[in-house]
Order: C-alpha cells, then sequence, then structure tokens
C-alpha cells in the first residue's frame, strides 16, 4: 500500500495562491462532513458570475444564487457560515447589486478561515511524519480531463483572489482623497492614450473608426463640436473614455443613494420614517439624474449605460421606486468599467 504524506496548511486555499489544487479539494470535503460546504460553494459561485459578461447568463445565475443562499428552508446565516447584519438584509433586498456581491464574499471568506480553518489545520501533524511504504507502486498519470480541471479551478482561485483583492484595494482608496484624486487624474491622462483609443464624432454614425491623434489631445473639432474618445475594453464592449471620470462620481452618488435607501428602511422597521427621508431620496435621484442622464452638456447622457438602461432608470422612477432596483442595471455596467481603469 501506499501512504500520501500532505504537510499542514499554513493558509485557506481562499486566502492564498492555489498552487495545490488538491489541498482545496480536501479542505472543501472536511466542510461537507460538517455541513459547512455551502459556503465554499457560494463563493466559487461568485466568483462565476463575476467573469460572466452576458448580461442574460449574469441575471440567470444571479436568480439561483439568490434563491440558493438566501431564499432556502435554510437561514443563510446557517448556510453562507456568517453571521454578519449584511446576510440578513441581502434576503429581504428584491436585487442585489454587485458591489454588495463582493461584499457579501469578502465576508463570508473571512467567517470560513476564522470558524473553520484553525481547525482544519490542527487535524493535521505539525510535522512530516515518515510512514514505511511496504509496497511501492508508480504514480498514476493523471487522465486529460482531471489535469484540464485541476487547472481550471486553479485559475478560477487565482482569478477570484486577483479580483477580491482590487475590489478591496479600489474600496479603501476610495476613502483616500489624496488617492481618490490620483486615479481621476490617471483616468484623464488615458484620453491621450494615443494606442489603445479611437475617435468618434458624437453627430456621426460610422462604422470606422479615426485614431486619436496625439496633437488634437482628444478634446474639440475645428467646428467647436465635443470629439468623443472611445476604448475596446474587456468583453468587446466599447467604452466613451471622456465620460470614464464621470461613471466613477456617478457609481459614488449611486452607492450614497442606496445608502439612504438603507437607512430609510432601518428608519420604516423602527417607525421613525418620515416625509423629509422620502424628500431627502428624491433629491439625491434628481441630482444624479441631472449631472450624467440629462444633463445640459450635450450629448445629455453622460456616463457610459445605454440609452435603454437610461429608459429603465426613468420608468422605475416614474413607477414610484425609490430603491436599489433604480440604479441595479446601471451599475452591472458602470462597475467593470471603474475596475477595468482601476487594474
Amino acid at each position: 500500500y501506499t501512504v500520501a504524506i500532505i504537510k499542514q496548511p499554513r493558509h485557506p486555499p481562499s486566502r492564498r495562491k492555489p498552487s495545490f489544487p488538491k489541498r482545496t479539494t480536501y479542505f472543501r470535503e472536511y466542510l461537507k462532513d460538517r455541513k459547512a460546504d455551502s459556503a465554499l460553494q457560494f463563493l466559487v459561485a461568485i466568483q462565476k458570475i463575476m467573469l460572466e459578461t452576458s448580461e442574460k447568463t449574469y441575471k440567470t445565475a444571479l436568480e439561483s444564487i439568490t434563491k440558493t443562499y438566501f431564499h432556502s428552508k435554510t437561514p443563510p446565516e446557517e448556510l453562507l457560515q456568517c453571521d454578519a447584519p449584511l446576510i440578513k438584509e441581502v434576503a429581504q433586498m428584491r436585487h442585489i447589486t454587485t458591489t454588495t456581491l463582493m461584499t457579501l464574499q469578502s465576508l463570508v471568506m473571512k467567517s470560513l478561515e476564522e470558524k473553520w480553518f484553525k481547525d482544519y489545520q490542527e487535524m493535521f501533524p505539525p510535522r512530516p511524519v515518515e510512514v514505511e511504504v511496504e509496497t511501492q507502486t508508480l504514480p498514476r498519470k493523471p487522465s486529460k480531463l482531471a489535469t484540464h480541471i485541476q487547472a481550471s479551478q486553479k485559475h478560477g482561485w487565482i482569478k477570484m483572489i486577483s479580483f477580491i483583492k482590487s475590489f478591496c484595494s479600489y474600496r479603501r482608496c476610495m476613502k483616500n482623497p489624496k488617492k481618490l484624486q490620483q486615479f481621476i487624474d490617471f483616468i484623464r491622462l488615458e484620453m491621450y492614450n494615443t494606442k489603445e483609443n479611437f475617435s468618434a464624432s458624437p453627430t456621426t454614425v460610422s462604422v470606422r473608426h479615426t485614431p486619436v491623434s496625439p496633437g488634437s489631445r482628444g478634446a474639440e473639432q475645428e467646428n467647436g463640436e465635443t470629439v468623443l474618445t472611445k476604448r475596446r475594453i474587456f468583453g468587446h464592449r466599447v467604452i466613451t473614455i471622456n465620460f470614464a471620470v464621470n461613471d466613477l462620481h456617478f457609481f459614488s452618488e449611486i452607492e450614497k443613494f442606496n445608502e439612504l435607501v438603507s437607512s430609510a428602511h432601518v428608519l420604516q422597521i423602527n417607525r421613525a420614517y418620515n416625509e423629509n427621508d422620502i424628500i431627502l431620496m428624491r433629491s439625491k435621484l434628481n441630482i444624479i439624474v441631472k449631472l450624467y442622464l440629462v444633463s445640459d452638456i450635450p450629448p445629455k447622457l453622460r456616463v457610459n449605460i445605454s440609452e435603454s438602461q437610461k429608459d429603465i432608470i426613468f420608468a422605475a422612477i416614474s413607477e414610484g421606486h425609490l430603491d436599489r432596483t433604480i440604479f441595479h442595471g446601471a451599475i452591472m455596467s458602470i462597475f467593470p468599467v471603474i475596475m477595468y481603469f482601476w487594474k
């Protein structure tokens, strides 16, 4: 017989580069034996949905995650092995934003490490134990399918960790005015990236793109009309670089609006909700619409969302909605643009 020696893991699979897919599998089996593996499955599901480029597939996956982990017979706190207050809040939400998903992923990952990983470590001897092998057998060469699965798992873990670190870094820096300004300055400099940008007149419909000239600085045409500087980012999506800084401010204002919604929800539960709260939310909503969706400066739409998404926002407002659902589609469009520049 052959006995495999496994060294004691120093870090949980989700907090380091998964160089050893087997260890991730062992940790998953350990959690499964304790009926706690749903939390790890949730982390994997979130990672997959974050890499999804199809809006239809994303929506279907999000509905599945919501139904599986937040609308199940088992309380979400138990399924996700996490008692953070946000877990209960999400269970009551009609729609979950990308920002909320990333926050949930971080909370569940931290809770999983604190609750289970230390006990998991103690299952292993502190030092490798020499085991006499009576019958040596040649190691089996893994099949092509097994090799492909292991490589995919490793690649997925690395991408998930990298994305979470990038997002957390972004959140920290946005709270620092100096770093925020540095990021804004960087985005503005990207207007003059002649290698990746191309220009298109806002009044001309054409499939032919003109590279940005270094001398023009991508600002204005000879007749005074603003030239919209474009760039193709991941998923073959074309964005307007002129609006990238607006995207950052737009995203920030949406988050502030959503915070007002959450506060109003708490006040409503405590029966302290009044007309002033509604006025405050509507005021913030009007500012967002005026600055970014129906601007006095042409073009009226000054962020990287589609006209159809703008119409959805207006439809939600006209129907009297004052909740997170208003800007859900906009967040889904803007967040990848911000992360593209943040990378």
